[in-house]
């Protein structure tokens, strides 16, 4: 299973998102879900969970019809572990 890293699922979200609000919507998230992780007790966890923010809207932009189904096969596609896509 691939790990991938916070600068290639940045790439990976540039890749399909050019929209600023949509850059910041998932730098947002992803700060957020980093927050939760180290608030809950799950610091260990928190880069892990800043990807699956970061990552979580990746097909809204281009396929708002699709959401959430597209990104499947997107983030498949990119060679991102299924547990990572599970979390999206």
């Amino acid at each position: 299973m691939k790990t991938i890293t916070r600068d290639e699922a940045f790439a990976l979200l540039k890749k399909y998102n050019k929209d600023p609000f949509h850059i910041q919507h998932a730098l947002t998230v992803e700060a957020v879900m980093k927050w939760y992780a180290n608030e809950l007790g799950y610091g260990e966890d928190a880069e892990y969970w800043g990807t699956v923010g970061l990552l979580h809207d990746i097909d809204f932009e281009l396929y708002p019809e699709e959401h959430c189904l597209k990104a499947l096969e997107m983030l498949r596609e990119a060679g991102v572990g299924e547990d990572v896509i599970h979390a999206v």
